[in-house]
């Protein structure tokens, strides 16, 4: 049951703050306060503790390097952007994070070749990375 919740409840999240994100620019920190502790949890009682590193370590990957470009760009990347990378590292692990974070970076380019503008929300873009991410990853196992 948790193991059919929790990509649910990931892709469910990732369409609420994708729309959130489009419609007013800002995510509120305590959703990601709260989906990391549900994620956490559904980590820990599906896959035990022995896989919970993996997450982990997954988790420290997405806020660690989105962090470093949230410095390196100028502050141009938002914050909500970093929590957002840290909790797809957390559901998909470390090895998923970066075809995740790839097809996002595919997304946010043609987002920004049909929009015309300088500027794009990137959280709809990770949503989609990050969703089409778990799907391959589902199938792929």
């Amino acid at each position: 049951m948790v193991k059919i919740a929790a990509p649910f409840l990931f892709c469910l999240f990732s369409v609420i703050v994708a729309v959130v994100d489009i419609k007013t620019g800002s995510i509120p920190r305590f959703a990601f306060l709260c989906a990391f502790a549900l994620f956490f949890a559904l980590k820990l009682f599906s896959e035990g503790r022995e896989l919970l590193f993996l997450s982990l370590a997954g988790c420290g990957t997405g806020i660690g390097l989105f962090l470093l470009a949230f410095f390196v760009s100028g502050k141009k990347l938002g914050l909500a952007d970093v929590w957002y990378s840290g909790l797809i590292g957390l559901v998909l692990g470390p090895l998923w994070w970066y075809p995740a974070t790839f097809a996002a970076c595919a997304a946010g380019l043609i987002w920004l070749l049909g929009a015309k503008r300088d500027s794009i929300p990137f959280i709809p873009c990770m949503a989609a990375g990050g969703v089409v991410a778990l799907l391959v990853k589902d199938a792929w196992l």
